[in-house]
């Protein structure tokens, strides 16, 4: 294990530049913060490039990469929490080139909350929606969005998608969760794949993008609640879906 102490590290400042979207596209690496998470991406034989601990906090040099020992004020330089495990690592995290669903899936258009989209990754992949395509989304490596998922994302397909794409999804049964759509427990079981597309939490979905499904449906909802955050409608959906 090396200890490291300088701010002035060649090394922390190369993997502080992380914490930056364009050095992450530049790079297709990402900081992983916390023991769970760190773990979970061991488990899923993610390629490891570092490992960080906060002084002796973490004292398991087996992994096959260096393992680091810094001080508070460097660590500090990678750490994107106030209550750190005194874990980080970065891996090699590349998106994935465009394929098909191979299972029911989720189509997110304009999710811009990190906590959000890690949270409906989380829900997708307990629900088996595994494939998951992203319409001008917060990036899925966002540091807030790996936490959130609590190391479901290293489970799911998730894809970058553009219009041309979604016409290729537009090929299976696409439904958009939309306020005046169809009760959903007025929909039958499909008999193939099908989407399902939530939209933004300012706007719902894009009507270009809803013009690409099928069938809107909505949760039948009372005491004048007009609207529910997207991560707990998306969850709430895929469960009653997935019951047919």
């Amino acid at each position: 294990m090396i200890t490291i102490t300088s701010k002035d590290n060649k090394i922390i400042k190369k993997f502080a530049k992380l914490k930056q979207k364009k050095y992450i596209d530049k790079t297709n690496m990402v900081l992983l913060e916390g023991q769970r998470l760190v773990e979970d991406a061991r488990k899923r034989n993610a390629k490891f490039v570092a490992v960080f601990s906060l002084n002796n906090a973490f004292t398991d040099d087996s992994f096959d990469c260096p393992v680091y020992k810094l001080s508070s004020s460097v660590f500090k330089m990678l750490s994107s929490t106030e209550n750190s495990q005194g874990i980080i690592a970065t891996i090699s995290f590349p998106k994935k080139n465009f394929a098909l669903p191979t299972g029911d899936f989720l189509v997110l258009d304009r999710i811009a909350d990190p906590g959000n989209l890690g949270t409906i990754i989380r829900t997708a992949v307990a629900f088996g929606f595994k494939d998951i395509y992203l319409y001008n989304c917060v990036d899925h490596r966002n540091s807030k969005v790996l936490r959130s998922t609590m190391g479901t994302i290293f489970d799911a397909n998730i894809y970058d998608i553009d219009k041309e794409n979604l016409n290729d999804l537009a090929k299976f049964n696409l439904l958009s969760a939309e306020m005046n759509g169809e009760d959903v427990s007025q929909i039958k079981r499909l008999d193939k794949h099908f989407g399902l597309v939530l939209g933004s939490e300012a706007f719902g979905v894009e009507k270009e993008i809803a013009n690409y499904c099928y069938k809107k449906i909505s949760l039948p909802m009372e005491n004048d609640v007009e609207s529910l955050n997207v991560a707990i409608a998306g969850g709430i959906l895929m469960y009653l879906l997935k019951q047919k």
